[in-house]
């Protein structure tokens, strides 16, 4: 009867989340017309594809790159202040230009709160597919692997988009290959 109880606890504190297969494409801009949509997309050269992209959305490119910055374990309120308090001197000074680049309009700040667990990889995987972290992803951690759900990093090398890293390797793990220049340091420095 412990056994079965024990069981039961294990199986609902620690669920076990099906990765789903596939990933979005045109389909999600219109109707499908084709059967076959995938396998066309498959055949089309990587700047087409964004070109697809971008006149299938409706929406106008408003810069020809992105810089996203995570910065792991910074509390938000050095960098964008608390609520309606701006940052204080100190901190402004600590980073000056990106506060240069805030007050400019050329940066936008955005805070990320996480709940537990707590650790790079599931947070990364939030981040980056939508995909909720269970507490089974704290041992995950430890020995991370290729990540193959949806994710926007594949959906913008899919796209023809040129990425580069620097920063914890957990990264290079997730995302194998998709980087075409990469500096990893290690997570327990």
């Amino acid at each position: 009867m412990q056994s079965l109880g024990l069981f039961l606890f294990a199986i609902g504190f620690f669920p076990v989340k099906p990765a789903l297969n596939g990933v979005s494409g045109l389909e999600s801009y219109e109707a499908v017309c084709y059967s076959n949509q995938k396998d066309i997309e498959k055949n089309i050269p990587p700047n087409r594809l964004l070109s697809l992209y971008e006149e299938k959305s409706g929406l106008p490119v408003q810069f020809d790159r992105i810089i996203l910055m995570v910065i792991d374990g910074l509390p938000a309120e050095f960098v964008l202040g608390k609520g309606r308090i701006p940052p204080t001197d100190m901190m402004i000074g600590a980073m000056p230009h990106t506060q240069s680049l805030l007050s400019n309009g050329k940066l936008f700040g955005y805070h990320a709160k996480a709940a537990p667990p707590t650790v790079t990889m599931p947070r990364l995987k939030a981040m980056t597919s939508g995909a909720i972290a269970g507490f089974l992803d704290v041992a995950y951690n430890f020995n991370t692997q290729a990540l193959l759900d949806d994710n926007i990093l594949g959906q913008l090398a899919r796209a023809g988009r040129h990425m580069v890293m620097h920063g914890d390797e957990t990264w290079l793990r997730l995302f194998p290959g998709l980087f075409i220049r990469q500096d990893g340091v290690s997570s327990f420095y």
